[in-house]
């Protein structure tokens, strides 16, 4: 057991305890007294005390569905990706060797076994998923039985009625640990979640938004210890701006910063949705009847987007690429060239950077978002809309409480071996470094949430695009907003009260 694998275990073991501590000690405020035996002549006697024992979490979170026979049939699912962030959700062919590829080809396996059936599944982009499956519904003929696209499609996909509402899934449990309940809040309507995240879905877990420095760097400008400057509650938009300016240098002297120079911060406007998702602010919240409402002409809301605007100033030493180049590979791959190069301090990406930036020769952390200031509780962190995908089973399947029965197992399975097959990856000294991000990586895995303003941009409320363009060209946020707020309040009425 190597030396991360031990903290990671005695983290869990410290979990354990304190909830078990916890459950057992009195409530607060409850009167605490203390009684005196009585004396006696009686013979003492000893007897034992009970011995406890304890259930292990992953077996008592067991659903114990009795299984279908499928008859060998196709357990057909649609999954999106791309090359450069591939989905390996379901992607495994055969045993490799590799921990995640097994862990999955496993769980593939068992789910075959048990249902007598054979997963299908086929890569395609997300338009082209929702188009297969508004045809399947047409036709009716249950061609596909679970589907993954990221955010903005499944919800677009829910609101033309292509998807079942999970929560009416006869087998379907989303307060069971294995699917992640912290967005569903965010992510109805009208108290219906058309899809949701669960361990099996690896792809969305490792699209999570986070920041990663160089430590070279860091240690060279001696700017202190990041670490505790995040667990204090002080990792904010100033905090990481006066690093970006600290770090920042011309270092061909010819007056202009480009991407062969020193730089604070280098990323795609990409990473405007990422500091916005940092705040926790909900830009399109719910009202009492879990109905969206539009919430960004505000002085709060203007207030996020100056800070932002702040952080990735140009003047202040940002680099944002898109000011320079929309080619996708520039978009892509030149903040990695600048970070493994040590002329990158700080670069907004994800936790697919981790396995990524395996072979680079200096260090390297990752630390969450930044918070928009102190006066915030808690860091946040919003699962990616453009990118990830989570789980949604097809409206037009008429076989839907067979198809609850092994989505709820493939969840189950999952969190049994393939999440942890992951975790494994990211910690243990393949990708991440130090025993510090693991914190890190907990502060982030505890602090998602989730907002419509990053789900509704194929509805025509494309917040986040108008944004990263009022920071990507330094505009005004309020006057963007005003030109677009009624094509937003029309595009909502339409979400509210569809045709």
């Amino acid at each position: 057991m190597n030396r991360i694998t031990r903290i990671v275990s005695a983290l869990l073991a410290g979990l354990l305890l304190s909830t078990t501590l916890l459950a057992c000690g009195k409530s607060q405020g409850e009167e605490q007294t203390t009684t005196t035996a009585p004396t006696t002549d009686a013979v003492e006697t000893t007897t034992s005390a009970p011995v406890e024992t304890t259930v292990d979490p992953m077996i008592a979170n067991d659903p114990k569905l009795t299984a279908d026979d499928w008859g060998g049939e196709d357990f057909g699912i649609l999954y999106n990706g791309s090359q450069v962030e591939p989905n390996k959700d379901f992607n495994a062919e055969a045993l490799t060797g590799n921990v995640l590829n097994d862990a999955i080809y496993n769980r593939n396996m068992a789910i075959q076994d048990k249902y007598n059936l054979k997963i299908n599944a086929s890569y395609h982009s997300d338009s082209e998923i929702s188009t297969m499956v508004s045809n399947s519904n047409k036709a009716g003929d249950n061609a596909y039985d679970l589907i993954e696209v990221n955010g903005a499609y499944s919800m677009s996909m829910a609101l033309k009625g292509q998807l079942y509402n999970l929560e009416a899934l006869e087998y379907v449990n989303l307060d069971r640990p294995y699917w992640n309940s912290m967005i569903l809040e965010g992510s109805s309507i009208e108290g219906k979640n058309y899809f949701a995240y669960s361990d099996a879905n690896i792809h969305a877990y490792g699209a999570t938004p986070c920041v990663l420095f160089n430590k070279e760097m860091l240690a060279s400008f001696q700017l202190g210890d990041i670490y505790k400057i995040v667990t204090d509650g002080k990792w904010t938009f100033d905090a990481m701006s006066t690093m970006v300016q600290t770090v920042t240098g011309d270092l061909n002297g010819d007056g202009v910063i480009t991407k062969d120079d020193r730089l604070g911060y280098i990323a795609n406007n990409f990473c405007v949705d990422c500091f916005i998702s940092g705040t926790g602010y909900r830009m399109i919240p719910k009202d009492a009847d879990d109905l969206p409402v539009l919430n960004v002409e505000n002085e709060q809301f203007y207030n996020i987007i100056d800070g932002i605007k702040k952080l990735c100033a140009e003047e202040n030493g940002a680099f944002l690429i898109d000011r320079t180049s929309t080619a996708t590979e520039a978009r892509e791959y030149w903040t990695e060239e600048a970070f493994v190069a040590d002329r990158a301090l700080f670069v907004g990406g994800n936790l697919k950077w981790a396995e990524r930036l395996r072979a680079m020769e200096n260090d390297f952390g990752i630390v969450p978002l930044p918070k928009y200031d102190e006066n915030q509780e808690n860091y946040a962190v919003h699962f990616q809309a453009n990118v990830g995908a989570s789980m949604s089973v097809p409206s037009g399947n008429t076989e839907v409480v067979k198809i609850s029965k092994v989505l709820e197992d493939i969840a189950y399975e999952s969190y049994l071996h393939v999440m942890p097959a992951y975790t494994e990856i990211v910690l243990e000294g393949q990708s991440v470094r130090d025993e510090e991000s693991i914190v890190s990586l907990n502060i982030i895995r505890n602090s998602y949430y989730s907002d419509l303003g990053f789900m509704l941009g194929n509805y025509n409320i494309a917040i986040l695009t108008q944004m990263r363009q009022v920071v990507t060209n330094n505009q005004d946020c309020a006057s963007m907003l005003q030109k677009v707020m009624r094509v937003y309040n029309n595009a909502l009425k339409k979400v509210v009260s569809p045709e």
